[in-house]
């Protein structure tokens, strides 16, 4: 398979397939996707019956499948369809593979098309096609009852980066002489660490190598007869032992069944509620002025991601969040798929938009300065992002909060009791015990982390609907931003490093200073109509917060290591069961949803959304980390 070595490429390369009678063949591969007698049949025979299906689902909890080779989709969907057919109301999947050269989405509508029985099905994921953007790439589907989670990359490097126990696993990767380097011997390592006792893994192929890597890894094989043309299978079992795994100064936070606590009324207490609500389990808000009373109640926002010209983990978690909170939120009132213009300062801020469009998917492309301006209005070259728009935060955290009652009370303390913690409001009234608290509450919440170790930096802002006749054709951000709502112009937003908003004269001049400096502009205001203010929170890295708290004892049990040292065969730390979603500056609603659905899934005990390099990245003992290395 052909590959590529640019550092700075965010996406993964798309097959390039050929088309005969029977379906699409990989170029590079010389190899079919699916079999040219019935591709259905074959994966029903192949990977679903041999693997002990509808037996295995599970019912105690969420049924783990894994898989090598996504490819078209066709067994994703083939087990997703028995899973709604057969399995319990109360059954829950969850489907994770792997895919180095991943299907343009024309192309798997039109692979998908051959199978009718499956095309409700198959439409829904076209529909929520995961872009070739490298990295996990989470879908959510029959209200939660069935999870897809995609991993665009290489195997030897996507497997690393997950962490669960599959029930199964379907080897569906092109073939060992085809596809040699997908087959490495480190694969099946990999395999046995990520398998759950008694997990099966079928596969077409009969390889000499594969069943030697399977049989060393742990696994029994035995040969089966095949399918169709084909005269024989492997039918391999776990019965091995998963290795140990090291300790981490970086840990997900540990499973919780009892009651938890959300503390926070913003897009991160909601996303949370949302991501718990898929599993069937409900938490305790405490959200002080009610759902949206805070930063993420604006009247309007612009929803865009963050934009960092590197392949690093942190930027590739950022960009999969992006994407994810554009198909949960676009599924509900109060996101306009407009798309967004990020316009150019001058001539190298223009060079550096067009390396991002190169290293970017389709949905983002250059404007040159003629383009922009027809495109938007403004602008000497641009960066435009389709799948950005515009966004009611006051609407969104309700919907996403759907009907979640919270408590409006200001909780100021956090008391360590048998059971977990017990909570304190202002007017000394207890709640609890919780087994789990979350501090999902911005920069309310700033004094509770502080007794933790964490800071946060205020950032406060305004932003304003302002008379103006300017000719701006699409929402446009250069550091500020603009958005026509109907007669008025809205203009975004200042930024102060304090805890108080500016005055609204004040603010009022630096939004006025933010349209003058508008690129191709200046944008010309009217009166101003109306305004917003309020103070977000954000870490000193600029990146969230998602994860444990560190537990008393960190620094002690870590800091040899943080010098250099070894690490620690044990540590004694026992989970706080304190937590944070938070830090998220102006992109809440960007970044929230998939970092909420990555916290939920650890504290479930479910597969995580986001690579493990990823969750590192963004992980609260990450400031504790550098302190310690730093001395």
């Amino acid at each position: 398979m052909t590959e590529t070595s640019d550092p700075h490429r965010l996406k993964r390369p798309h097959a390039v397939l050929d088309w005969a009678e029977t379906g699409p063949v990989a170029v590079d591969a010389g190899d079919v996707y699916f079999s040219a007698e019935d591709g259905l049949a074959e994966t029903r025979s192949v990977f679903l019956q041999a693997a002990g299906f509808p037996d295995r689902f599970r019912t105690d909890r969420p049924t783990i499948v894994a898989e090598l080779g996504f490819g078209t989709g066709l067994n994703f969907l083939a087990l997703w369809d028995l899973f709604v057919k057969t399995a319990p109301a109360h059954a829950r999947l969850h489907f994770v593979s792997v895919e180095g050269f991943p299907l343009r989405k024309s192309d798997a509508m039109r692979a998908l098309s051959a199978f009718p029985e499956l095309q409700t099905l198959s439409a829904q994921l076209t529909d929520v096609w995961p872009s070739p953007h490298k990295g996990a790439h989470r879908r959510v589907f029959e209200n939660g009852r069935v999870m897809l989670t995609v991993f665009h990359d290489l195997a030897e490097t996507a497997l690393p980066n997950m962490a669960f126990e599959a029930d199964a696993w379907f080897l569906d990767g092109f073939a060992p002489a085809k596809n040699p380097d997908m087959w490495a011997t480190d694969l099946f390592s990999e395999l046995a660490r990520l398998s759950a006792k008694g997990a099966p893994a079928v596969t077409f192929t009969v390889a000499g190598a594969v069943r030697r890597g399977l049989a060393a890894a742990g696994f029994s094989v035995e040969k089966k007869p095949g399918f169709g043309r084909k005269r024989e299978r492997l039918e391999a079992i776990f019965t091995g032992e998963q290795p140990a795994s090291a300790p981490t100064p970086f840990p997900d936070p540990s499973p919780i069944d009892g009651p938890i606590a959300v503390i926070g009324g913003g897009v991160a207490a909601a996303s949370l509620v949302k991501a718990f609500s898929y599993r069937g389990r409900t938490v305790d808000v405490f959200a002080h002025g009610g759902w949206a009373s805070g930063a993420s109640g604006a009247p309007r926002g612009l929803l865009t991601p963050r934009l960092e010209l590197s392949d690093r983990p942190h930027n590739r978690a950022l960009l999969a969040a992006f994407d994810y909170a554009r198909m949960m939120l676009g599924a509900l009132e109060g996101f306009e798929a407009t798309g967004v213009a990020r316009l150019a300062k001058d001539e190298a801020g223009a060079a550096r938009l067009a390396q991002l469009a190169e290293a970017l998917d389709d949905e983002f492309s250059f404007l040159d300065a003629d383009a922009a301006k027809a495109r938007c209005g403004l602008g000497g070259g641009a960066l435009w992002m389709s799948g950005a728009g515009q966004i009611r935060p006051d609407t969104l955290v309700p919907a996403l909060a759907g009907d979640a009652e919270s408590h409006d009370q200001r909780i100021i303390g956090l008391e360590p009791v048998a059971g977990g913690w017990r909570l304190q409001d202002e007017t000394g009234q207890a709640f609890g015990p919780y087994a789990g608290v979350i501090l999902a509450g911005g920069w309310d919440q700033h004094a509770l982390l502080s007794a933790t170790g964490l800071g946060l930096e205020p950032s406060a802002g305004q932003l304003a609907l302002f008379e103006s006749e300017f000719d701006l054709r699409a929402p446009a951000a250069w550091g500020g931003y603009a958005a026509r709502l109907g007669d008025a112009l809205m203009v975004g937003a200042t930024h102060v490093k304090r805890a108080e908003p500016d005055s609204d004269d004040e603010a009022e001049a630096a939004l006025r200073t933010l349209a003058q400096d508008a690129p191709g502009g200046p944008v010309t205001l009217g009166a101003r109509l109306s305004g917003w203010s309020g103070v977000r929170a954000a870490v000193a890295d600029r990146l969230p917060l998602a994860g444990a708290l560190a537990p008393p004892g960190f620094e002690e049990v870590w800091r040899g290591h943080a010098k250099g040292g070894p690490a620690p065969a044990l540590t004694d730390l026992n989970p706080s069961g304190l937590m944070v979603l938070g830090g998220f500056g102006a992109r809440g609603f960007a970044h929230a949803p998939l970092l909420a659905e990555a916290l939920v899934s650890a504290l479930c005990n479910e597969p995580a959304p986001m690579e493990r390099a990823g969750l590192t990245s963004l992980h609260p003992a990450r400031m504790l980390w550098r302190a310690l290395r730093r001395g």
